[in-house]
């Protein structure tokens, strides 16, 4: 059998090794195809792909027969759905496994761009949970801002700090999700860049670096809190023999039956490989913290009580033109920003501010200017916007004018702001004035292809 020349002879050993007579059905797999395979979002439903290949492990995964532009697709740009790869989305396995009942919790994507699996987890929370959604490379932190608004949840705050900020943080979350920068070898086939990249000073390096961020993840759990760790990689030294290290400190490894055919036990997780499910190379494995873990580190006071919530926050009147159930959120100022939280998360907002660098939260509502309020894009994607707004449905063309940032042709009735939807999904504000549109969709988000 002759091997691929583009990949490292140093990773051929290894997987040879480590897969045995498996190894030409893995190298086979590497020149094949990637899988297509997005997620719903079930606060956004829609019936486009209801047809398609379901992804066993996940309820609104679907496989597509071909890639679409997804760019051209003004249903994408609403947050109906995210393209993510199908083995990613195990996630939701393990969440129906720790937490069956979907019980309030505090959730910590410490490493969440681009957004996959904070997007995941918010549709599998209940709408009283908190998602701190974590990304520190100011680039990265851009796109994750953008596919959580897309995604429309108020209960989410989106930060930007190094994993070991969140130490302060002790005992503070009920789960903690770390999807690891790893080597990145289960990307392999659809990401040549990786190929580029890795080495084994790389792997090497990435193992150092992942236990240092575990050491953070543990101090910021509970007692009885999960740890769900994963990567894109094959390597024991970052997978195996870190959650051992954990272990190691003081947790407890938690079972993750393999009941759907493929996917491979190791020692303490799941192993999925190409050649064996449709999806790309990932592991996964949970760990409960035992007791706290001894780490000395300023600690954070997490209570608030009610008299300084009230001085911190109240109600607006701005609320109640734009949001159903207005009532349950208060307000929050950043300068003349204007945000709503939900009152279910306003006491964490209060804690975490004191600690990390929050870039977003709960919903961006707009702008003030003088007298006037600018009404934000995240508000127009929001699930918790009003459904009786001032609106017009557009067809595909002028939708994909409107997402280029031109002037659709349409002629509102009257003057002001409306929504404008696609198959009855928001896209964004337009302002009717005399004898002209003004477009607000966000100009850095504008289709540029033709």
């Amino acid at each position: 059998m002759s091997l691929p020349t583009i990949y490292p002879p140093e990773f051929l050993h290894r997987m040879e090794t480590l897969l045995g007579e498996e190894y030409p059905a893995f190298i086979n797999s590497l020149s094949e195809s990637s899988p297509t395979s997005i997620r719903l979002n079930p606060k956004k439903r829609i019936s486009k792909f209801d047809a398609e290949e379901k992804v066993v492990w996940c309820n609104d995964g679907h496989y597509l027969k071909e890639r679409p532009s997804f760019t051209f697709d003004p249903l994408f740009h609403a947050g109906t759905y995210y393209v993510q790869e199908a083995s990613s989305m195990f996630i939701e396995k393990i969440w129906r496994q720790i937490n069956p009942d979907s019980v309030p919790v505090k959730v910590l994507d410490m490493c969440a761009a681009p957004g996959g699996k904070s997007t995941h987890l918010l549709s599998l929370m209940s709408d009283e949970s908190l998602l701190v959604s974590n990304e520190v490379i100011p680039k990265r932190n851009k796109i994750l801002c953008e596919n959580i608004i897309k995604w429309g949840n108020a209960n989410c705050i989106i930060t930007q700090n190094k994993t070991e900020d969140f130490a302060a943080l002790q005992n503070y979350f009920d789960i903690v999700l770390i999807d690891a920068p790893c080597s990145g070898e289960g990307l392999f086939r659809k990401d040549k860049d990786a190929i580029d990249e890795w080495s084994d000073r790389n792997v090497a390096q990435c193992s150092v670096r992942q236990k240092e961020i575990l050491e953070h993840a543990l101090q910021c759990l509970k007692p009885d809190g999960f740890l769900i760790y994963s990567t894109c990689t094959y390597e024991p030294t970052e997978n195996d023999e870190n959650i051992e290290y954990v272990l190691e400190l003081g947790s407890s490894q938690v079972q993750l039956p393999a009941e759907i055919g493929g996917i491979a036990k190791t020692k303490y997780g799941l192993q999925f490989f190409p050649h064996k499910i449709k999806g790309e190379g990932f592991y996964i494995s949970v760990v409960r913290k035992n007791s706290p873990m001894g780490f000395v580190s300023d600690k954070l006071e997490i209570s608030n009580s009610k008299s300084q919530l009230q001085n911190k926050f109240h109600p607006s009147p701005i609320f109640e033109p734009f949001l159903e159930s207005y009532e349950d959120f208060v307000e929050s100022k950043r300068d003349n920003l204007v945000f709503a939280l939900h009152k279910t998360i306003a006491s964490d907002f209060l804690s975490l501010e004191k600690k990390l660098y929050i870039r977003n939260a709960g919903i961006f509502m707009g702008t003030i200017k003088g007298k006037d309020f600018l009404p934000s894009h995240d508000l127009a994607l929001s699930n918790h916007i009003r459904k009786d707004l001032p609106s017009i449905e557009l067809n595909y063309d002028d939708a994909i004018t409107y997402l280029r940032c031109e002037a659709p042709k349409i002629k509102p009735a009257e003057k002001g702001w409306h929504v404008v939807k696609y198959q009855n999904m928001n896209l964004g504000w337009i302002k009717a004035l005399d004898g002209r549109i003004n477009n607000y969709f966000p100009k850095e988000l504008r289709i540029l292809k033709k």
